[in-house]
């Protein structure tokens, strides 16, 4: 019989221990055993254990400090001091201004979207921020159009959530009553005019279910997409930020993108440069703040090691 590898770290506040379940057939659980930790915005409870299968990337997160087991075979376990998620809370606190605004005044919460290359953490920094704004007691509405991945329905669709609790470890965001729009491909540009006309119409949707619905009008929307950001994707991106009426953009370790976006937005969408989240290799050299009329935005560069 093979004994159980089993590990135990101490992690110090603002640290976050990242592995990877690479094995066929592999399973990990997760336990904290002391203090406080969270894993993409949603909390873990002390005591419980959490499994992890082959091709899981986990990322858990402390503010105060924790103690962590690790039971099963990981390829890559290591904890990490340099993270982003002070900057991603910064995010948060400064989406959660805007909604306070919107609520006092009666009007649209942020419509954020989440833009990048592949593989840089986009559907995790959505799922962080949407965990973090139900956690405020917000129901903001989680819309998904990278039709590869298939995170609210299957892959071919893109769809919106209205999300009222956060995400369980196991399963996810709750899956009652999702609007999906089935595309039939795993690439918008498989048929661009058809991708960018069920884009239109889910935004349009959003617009008239959130006129009846004022909480999550004000909760606002946080939008993931897929990874296409060149040539006629990011046409395919600047349609879909007119369709929705975006204010922030959030662009995910591609300068490029970020500059190319800075110049065709208006100027009234906020366009921020973040680093990408777990397993980054990435140091911050400095973060500075602006204000404009509502809310605080957060100007990053960075560089790689």
């Amino acid at each position: 019989m093979t004994e159980v590898q089993l590990q135990e770290f101490k992690l110090e506040p603002d640290s976050e221990l990242r592995f990877e379940v690479e094995s066929k057939n592999e399973k990990v659980v997760l336990e904290v055993k002391s203090g406080y930790a969270e894993l993409f915005g949603t909390e873990l409870v002390k005591g419980k254990p959490y499994e992890f299968h082959t091709g899981a990337k986990v990322a858990v997160f402390t503010w105060h400090g924790c103690t962590v087991e690790l039971r099963g075979r990981t390829e890559v376990s290591y904890v990490a001091k340099e993270t982003p998620m002070v900057i991603y809370l910064n995010v948060h606190a400064a989406l959660e201004q805007q909604r306070v605004a919107a609520e006092q005044e009666n009007t649209r919460g942020p419509v954020t979207m989440i833009v990048g290359p592949g593989d840089v953490g986009k559907s995790t920094l959505t799922k962080i921020l949407l965990n973090y704004a139900v956690r405020m007691g917000r129901r903001p509405i989680y819309v998904d159009l990278d039709i590869g991945q298939g995170h609210i329905s299957v892959p071919g669709t893109i769809g919106a959530l209205l999300v009222e609790r956060p995400a369980s470890i196991e399963e996810g965001f709750s899956q009652q009553a999702p609007l999906v729009y089935h595309f039939g491909h795993k690439s918008p540009s498989e048929n661009q005019e058809l991708y960018n006309t069920i884009v239109s119409r889910l935004a349009e949707v959003i617009t008239e279910r959130c006129e009846n619905n004022k909480k999550a009008a004000a909760s606002g929307v946080i939008i993931n997409t897929c990874g296409w950001i060149k040539g006629p994707g990011y046409k395919v991106l600047t349609h879909a930020a007119q369709a929705f009426e975006v204010d922030v953009i959030l662009v995910l370790d591609n300068e490029r993108l970020y500059n190319e976006l800075k110049r065709d937005m208006p100027k009234f969408v906020k366009v921020v440069y973040l680093p990408k989240s777990g397993g980054v290799s990435t140091r911050l050299l400095f973060v500075s703040r602006y204000l404009t009329q509502d809310m605080s935005y957060i100007n990053l560069r960075a560089r790689q090691r």
